[in-house]
């Protein structure tokens, strides 16, 4: 039986819903704080924890979309075997600052889960799960994309 969502419609979809909790977080603080005579603690809160996930969810979908930062001077003057080679060496880079970051974020959401927010009374451990989240979803896709490179590099040989 074939799945209705891909990983990236899913990932698409959190980045957006994350992205509208935060707004209309923002939007509750703005209000009450001209509106009302007090403002509700936990929405500042909010509005952080859902901008860390948004960035977390959404750094996998900018690998696959090529929608990092690169300096396109250096990638107008190559040849197309030259771009692909340099492509591939920035995706590796990269692989490794995420795997890096995965294997030590692991034992880091350990030592948090005996935090609480301030305001939420939500467990760290969550919050920062979105660092192991982030560098899986990122290094799954770096990978794919190498993949995808090295077929293309070996068919242009």
């Amino acid at each position: 039986m074939k799945s209705k969502f891909s990983l990236e419609q899913v990932l698409g979809m959190a980045v957006v819903g994350t992205f509208m909790l935060m707004m209309l977080s923002v939007c509750i603080q703005v209000f009450s704080r001209y509106a009302l005579p007090w403002s509700p603690s936990w929405t500042e809160e909010l509005a952080r924890f859902c901008f860390i996930y948004m960035v977390s969810l959404g750094a996998g979908l900018a690998i696959k979309d090529k929608s990092y930062v690169r300096v396109g001077l250096i990638f107008d003057r190559l040849g197309p075997k030259s771009r692909i080679r340099l492509e591939i060496l920035i995706l590796s880079c990269i692989g490794l600052l995420m795997s890096f970051m995965m294997y030590f974020s692991i034992p880091l959401i350990h030592i948090v889960t005996l935090q609480q927010s301030a305001s939420m009374k939500l467990n760290m451990g969550l919050v920062y799960l979105s660092m192991l989240a982030m560098s899986s979803l990122t290094l799954w896709y770096v990978i794919r994309e190498i993949f995808i490179n090295s077929k293309i590099l070996k068919l242009k040989a």
